[in-house]
């Protein structure tokens, strides 16, 4: 079980975190200077790693669910927002609005809500 909940937990890392590579690689890219330096531009670390870890991420949630009941495993996605409001805010300097904390706030309240009550 413990095992289930650690695949979770890298799993939201990696979502969260290949939004943040994806971003910055996506940054890169430069559209007003033909195909070829498109295409050049396109080809970058961030991008590339990003894009690895948006299909790594599902993998290792198909492993958690082999562990775990679903109703548990599927509550964890939501946190994957929150952690891209903050990642976003220290690592691409964004504004983090009153909704975002707000949203964020009820996301955190559902998630502890979901995962404390009934049996699961």
């Amino acid at each position: 079980m413990i095992t289930g909940y650690l695949l979770l937990s890298t799993m939201i890392i990696l979502t969260a975190g290949s939004q943040i590579l994806v971003k910055r690689g996506a940054m890169r890219i430069q559209t007003n200077q033909g195909v070829r330096q498109l295409i050049k531009s396109a080809i970058n670390l961030p991008l590339i790693a990003g894009s690895a870890a948006v299909f790594a991420a599902p993998v290792l949630y198909i492993n958690s669910l082999s562990l775990l009941p679903l109703n548990k495993a599927f509550s964890f996605n939501g946190l994957s927002y929150i952690l891209v409001i903050i990642l976003s805010r220290l690592f691409l300097r964004e504004k983090v609005s009153l909704f975002h904390i707000a949203g964020g706030l009820c996301i955190l309240a559902g998630f502890f809500i979901w995962n404390t009550g009934g049996a699961g």
